[in-house]
Parts: structure tokens; C-alpha cells; sequence
């Protein structure tokens, strides 16, 4: 419960903060992007087939490294021969966040793209991810993490839906800004499949948590994404950069409403902690009015019950930050990188 997660983030919140004030920052020099797409699989050997055959397709070198979750199945076939692929099998699962890390270790390159095994990106995806970095490197800006829009597919590899990209051409969100609209989300930088990071970075905030105070996955990539963009800067591009498989049995689905939200109640009090403050009231507010919805509409009226009773002890939080939400901030913070007309997306007000 809340105790555990409280516990846990005054064990961890010294750990991940490391960046110096933006004060002390100099000029950065535009570097040379240098790519390794880290692969996580299990059992999918077809469908790493797919993955890797995207690396190998790109329009600029990458190193393709694939950490296999200790596969039953032919996964060592399909990396046989391939020249320069780096393959590492663990002997049992040790789930994803424990791949990921040491897919990052593993890595040569100045960039990691994470690719998990049934998602694929387009031949242009790491040209085009690397031309925005350089040109906020130019602007003088810092950025760690990247992220682009994305194709869903079905598992036939079929298109079924597309996300919004969050402006109409590239812009940076500075660290602390970011920070403040993920506190509303209204900064979505998305799933592994559309976002690129710094691998100095990675390794400077000690990668994904192998170690969260929960059953489920869910919004473990957040929380290392947090951790990143309270190191530097973030971008967004509005390229369709990747295919993203999105299964009817996603396990994500499966997780309850109030797991859900003790979940997003701990994430936001990683981001407030980057702040150094509490987690706003309106935001918790907010948080059990929306799951206790989606409790609701799932017909568990239990646990719409006891989240709405959370809410409803501060009503007035929640709607101040529906206001708030509605009130476009990001427009004002945003720093776009070409000089014709900034439009940014309706993604950035979404929850």
C-alpha cells in the first residue's frame, strides 16, 4: 500500500537526482550519435526475427544488442550469423527491467533505442531521432531522452491506430519543465518502442528499477524515464518512428484500477520529489477521480467505491486540476527547433 511506496521512495530518491543546476551548465558541443538498439525477448523467436531485420534496415549504423530472457524456444537460431549482433541469454527470467539494464552495459553506443521483441521501427527511425538531437545540441540544450510517434498494430502487423505526435515538428522541453507537466500529464513521452535515451545518463541514474514495491510491470518504464528527464532535457519529434504490437490479452489490461492508481500515486511522488515538494492534493485527487471512472466502467464497484471516497474528501483539488490541465501550459514551454509555426498537439493535455 501507500506505506510501502513511501518507504521505498525515501530509499531511493537521493539516488537518482545528479544533475547540476541549470545555472552551472555550459554550452554543450554537438556530439556525434552513435547507436545501439537493445532488444529485450522472450519466447518470440519469429517475432525477433522481425525486430532485428528492422536494426539491420536502417538508413544509419546501429549495433543490435538482444538479451534473451532465458527463451524455450529457437530465439538462438534467429541470432545465429547475424555479423556484429551482440547476444546474451540469461539462464532464467529476471524480467524485463533487469534485460534492459544489462542490454545498456552491454552497449558501445552514446544512444540506446529499447525495442522490445514484437515491436519494430522504420529504416529512418534512428537517422531521424539523431538529426533533432543535434539540432537542440546546437540550440545549446541538453537532451537525455527522445521520443517520437508510433503506429499500432495488431498481431498480424496490421495498422489499428496511431498516437498523436505531440507537436508538428521538433521541440525540447527543458528538465524542470518537463517535470512539471509529467506531474499533470501533460508531457507523454509514450512506450519503449517511440523513445530514445542517453546511455551516460542511464548508467549515471543506475538504469531501470529491477526492485519496485509491485506485483506488475506496470509503469516501470515511467519511473526510468523520470529519472532521466530529471538529468536533462527532453525532446519530442513528430515522425512516425516505430510499430508498436499491441496484444488483446496485454497483461498491463489485467492490472486493477486501485493497483493502477497506488501505482501513478507513486510516480508522481518521484516526479514531486524532483521538485522538492509534496505531491500536489489536486493531483492525488485527480488520480482516484479518473480511476475510480475507469473502476466503474469496468463494473468493480468496490474499488470504484473506495477510490471515489478518496477523492471526494477534496473534490475541488480534482477540478483545479482539470482546469489546469485545460489550460495549454505547455505551449508556453515548449522550445521548437524550426523556425516556422509551432503547433502542439491535444497529446499534451491528455492524462
Amino acid at each position: 500500500g501507500l506505506a510501502k511506496i513511501t518507504s521505498h521512495l525515501h530509499n531511493c530518491s537521493a539516488d537518482c537526482v545528479r544533475s547540476p543546476p541549470a545555472c552551472k551548465r555550459q554550452r554543450l558541443q554537438i556530439m556525434e550519435i552513435l547507436w545501439s538498439v537493445v532488444i529485450t525477448t522472450r519466447n518470440r523467436a519469429e517475432m525477433l526475427g522481425r525486430a532485428i531485420q528492422s536494426c539491420i534496415a536502417q538508413t544509419v549504423p546501429c549495433q543490435i544488442v538482444v538479451i534473451d530472457e532465458a527463451s524455450e524456444d529457437n530465439t538462438p537460431d534467429v541470432v545465429r550469423g547475424i555479423p556484429g549482433l551482440v547476444y546474451i541469454r540469461h539462464e532464467r527470467a529476471l524480467g524485463h527491467s533487469a534485460a534492459a539494464n544489462r542490454g545498456i552495459k552491454e552497449a558501445n553506443g552514446n544512444w540506446i533505442k529499447p525495442l522490445d521483441d514484437d515491436d519494430w521501427i522504420a529504416p529512418d527511425c534512428l537517422e531521424k531521432m539523431a538529426a533533432a538531437i543535434q539540432a537542440a545540441q546546437a540550440r545549446g540544450l541538453n537532451p537525455v531522452i527522445a521520443s517520437g510517434a508510433i503506429v499500432s498494430v495488431d498481431e498480424q502487423g496490421r495498422e489499428i491506430g496511431r498516437s498523436r505526435p505531440a507537436a508538428t515538428s521538433p521541440i525540447v522541453l527543458k528538465s524542470r519543465d518537463a517535470l512539471e507537466l509529467m506531474l499533470i500529464d501533460q508531457a507523454p513521452l509514450g512506450q519503449p518502442v517511440q523513445v530514445a535515451h542517453s546511455r551516460n545518463v542511464a548508467l549515471l541514474v543506475g538504469g531501470w528499477n529491477e526492485n519496485r514495491p509491485f506485483s506488475h510491470q506496470q509503469g516501470d518504464e515511467v519511473e526510468f524515464w523520470i529519472k532521466l528527464v530529471a538529468n536533462g532535457d527532453c525532446l519530442f519529434i513528430p515522425d512516425y518512428i516505430a510499430y508498436r504490437t499491441d496484444w488483446p490479452g496485454n497483461t498491463a489490461k489485467h492490472v486493477s484500477p486501485e493497483d493502477r492508481f497506488l501505482s501513478n500515486i507513486y510516480l508522481k511522488a518521484l516526479i514531486s520529489s524532483r521538485l522538492n515538494r509534496k505531491t500536489p492534493e489536486s493531483v492525488s485527487a485527480y488520480l482516484a477521480l479518473h480511476w475510480s471512472l475507469v473502476a466503474l466502467k469496468g463494473r468493480r464497484y468496490s474499488e470504484s467505491l473506495r477510490l471515489a471516497l478518496k477523492w471526494l474528501r477534496r473534490p475541488w483539488s480534482a477540478v483545479h486540476l482539470i482546469q489546469r490541465k485545460a489550460s495549454k501550459k505547455c505551449l508556453q514551454l515548449a522550445i521548437p527547433l524550426c523556425e516556422d509555426v509551432l503547433h502542439v498537439s491535444d497529446s499534451f493535455e491528455k492524462f
